[in-house]
């Protein structure tokens, strides 16, 4: 109430009003198909998530079982010597992307490690598995981190929407009231004052 006693109830301001709040209400409109659109995304991303985790977790327990064969075939001393032949590191770059506005990193791989000599065939049987995890381990989390992101958004572009539709606009439709109903207020007090001057006019006629 205190906020409407300070309201200046003119036809200009009115109109400034229903002016603001149509661009308000298409804003509105625009962050709710934002909104639909990060929802699909996020629903598909997830999806997507669950598979490659699952596919992911198949791969490790792969791997983890070819070590343990190497580990029996040929001991813990001669899997650590063989391993030493494993050259380079696993080098990558980060780099952004993004959907609907949001950032999110890709990871560019630049180079993998590469077995320099010849390894036992149950090591070298390992080892590839063990590579071959690695880029599954970096993809998934990069598409966490997709997903992650699309969720903040999502949640900070509902956050607008429900502040929009429930206190913003509903509190400038109040005050369009407020001002119509002052307008015509004073309307109606002027055509009774014109009555009752004409009155008086045609009276002093008679």
């Amino acid at each position: 109430m205190s906020t409407l006693m300070t309201v200046r109830p003119t036809k200009g301001y009115l109109m400034e009003l229903k002016r603001r709040i149509g661009f308000i209400e298409r804003g509105c409109e625009f962050l709710k198909l934002k909104r639909d659109h990060l929802a699909k995304e996020l629903s598909a991303s997830l999806e997507i998530l669950r598979g490659r985790r699952r596919l992911l977790l198949q791969s490790l327990r792969e791997a983890y079982s070819a070590l343990t064969a190497a580990y029996l075939s040929i001991g813990p001393t001669e899997v650590r010597s063989q391993a030493m032949s494993v050259r380079k590191a696993l080098e990558v770059e980060v780099l952004p992307r993004s959907v609907m506005g949001v950032r999110y990193p890709y990871v560019k791989i630049l180079s993998k490690p590469e077995i320099g000599g010849e390894l036992d065939i149950t090591l070298s049987h390992a080892a590839s598995k063990v590579l071959g995890v690695l880029e599954d381990i970096v993809r998934l989390a990069e598409f966490e981190a997709r997903a992650e992101r699309i969720a903040d958004e999502l949640g900070k572009t509902n956050r607008k929407v429900n502040a929009l539709e429930n206190i913003v606009i509903p509190a400038y439709r109040q005050i369009i009231r407020f001002i119509q109903d002052k307008l015509d207020d004073e309307s109606l007090e002027e055509l009774v004052k014109m009555k009752l001057v004409g009155g008086a006019l045609a009276r002093r006629r008679e």
